[in-house]
């Protein structure tokens, strides 16, 4: 690929290897309380039961873009204090989703997964890893470029999940490996590792 000054650009055939570092704002996995928490009263139930019902939702699921969950299991709160915050996990295709559950006012709890990219925070993420890659290697690709599925993902025990990235100029389809480094902050690694299997 040659640019308007007639330099030659990096495509993504170039690279056997590539790791690009940047940090995404809102992701999902870090702003799961405006698109994948839902909060409860939990009067008559302990919080950890309570959270059971919460995370089994049908509303938890949608929320969140994945299949319907089953399986949660919480631990109990050291104390039933305002800001206390214990975790649950739960089962959705065979892949487990961690929750972070606060207690709030009025018996009320607020349930967030930490390891969930939700449809929205996905979309976010693909745009934000195309302009990373292009504003690091001058790569040149199209908005859509990479392609990390339409629902949630949960994510691995490392944090992962594994995109597909199109070289515009050959159509040729690699395996990208995105890493969230930091839940907290967003930040995130992308890798191109190679060719996609046929």
């Amino acid at each position: 690929m040659r640019t308007s000054s007639g330099e030659h650009a990096t495509t993504v055939g170039d690279m056997k290897r590539f790791r690009c570092v940047f940090g995404l704002l809102v992701l999902a996995v870090v702003a799961s309380a405006c698109t994948g928490s839902v909060d409860i009263s939990f009067g008559g139930e302990t919080p950890a039961e309570a959270a059971v019902d919460l995370i089994e939702g049908n509303e938890m699921a949608a929320r969140i873009g994945i299949a319907s969950v089953s399986d949660a299991e919480c631990d109990d709160p050291l104390d039933e204090e305002v800001g206390t915050i214990f975790m649950c996990t739960a089962q959705s295709d065979g892949q487990t989703i961690n929750f972070e559950v606060a207690l709030e006012e009025d018996d009320r709890i607020f349930a967030s997964p930490t390891n969930v990219v939700d449809p929205a925070g996905l979309s976010r993420l693909e745009d934000a890893a195309v302009q990373g890659l292009n504003n690091e290697n001058d790569f040149g690709l199209p908005e859509g470029a990479l392609e990390c599925g339409d629902s949630g993902v949960i994510l691995n025990a490392e944090n992962q999940l594994i995109c597909a990235l199109t070289d515009p100029d050959t159509g040729v389809m690699f395996d990208t490996l995105v890493t969230v480094t930091d839940v907290e902050t967003g930040q995130f690694t992308v890798v191109v590792v190679g060719e996609a299997a046929e």
